[in-house]
């Protein structure tokens, strides 16, 4: 039972188990699917081996050849938050990409290995990106400043987008649907509330989808500034 607002953002217990851990290990389970397998049959397997290649060619349709290994990592990345997103509007389901703790878990990792990465692989010509050609000399310190504050703040706008994207549209949904509970003795009020919600939650439905693939995008992003 929500009592508060943002009531529906702690997780309940199951047998002392926090409920997120459950709703991680169903959307993890999708990574099984992730390349093909003889489980599948007929229709099925090719209505999801058709999602998943069309899935592939939308995230890496401009990759370069030197992120080809990564695209297995980036992929499994999209579906594990893509299914979490989507678990999170099914009624008495935990979103947990709405908290930071799991977005920042994922984003902070990511960008750390693709720049460690990159310093390995071209250590001069990461550090040359800190000072943009034609710099007058008297403005490279303060150049070297402001694109190291920006390369840091690509982690936290990385896992703090996610978050706040998705605790943004289920506040919207929780409002609304607590407006259509309490108006329900106003049926014309009520019924217009009720058409808004509908509405709003097929938008969410896509910005689950869109935010998986800005997600990953972004860190596909960085890992080609790198290479």
């Amino acid at each position: 039972m929500i009592n508060s607002l943002f009531g529906q953002f702690s997780p309940d217990l199951i047998a002392w188990i926090p409920i997120h851990l459950l709703s991680s290990f169903l959307a993890v389970t999708w990574l099984l699917f992730l390349f093909p397998t003889n489980n599948f049959s007929g229709r099925i397997f090719y209505l999801w081996n058709k999602i998943r290649l069309e899935a592939i060619k939308l995230l890496f349709q401009n990759t370069k050849r030197n992120a080809a290994p990564w695209t297995p990592i980036l992929t499994a990345i999209f579906f594990v938050i893509l299914s979490i997103n989507l678990i999170g509007l099914f009624p008495y389901a935990f979103t947990i990409s709405s908290h930071a703790s799991f977005t920042y878990s994922l984003a902070i990792p990511m960008w750390m290995s693709v720049n460690i990465l990159g310093f390995y692989l071209a250590f001069n010509s990461r550090l040359s990106h800190l000072v943009p050609q034609g710099t007058p000399s008297a403005l490279i310190p303060v150049m070297v400043w402001i694109e190291t504050l920006s390369l840091l703040a690509q982690p936290i706008a990385l896992g703090l987008r996610l978050a706040a994207n998705l605790t943004a549209g289920h506040l919207l949904l929780f409002l609304l649907s607590t407006a259509t509970w309490l108006l329900s003795s106003t049926p014309t009020i009520s019924s217009l509330v009720l058409v808004v919600l509908v509405l709003l939650f097929v938008l969410e439905v896509g910005v689950a989808c869109i935010q998986a693939y800005v997600f990953t995008s972004l860190s596909h992003f960085y890992l080609d500034q790198n290479i």
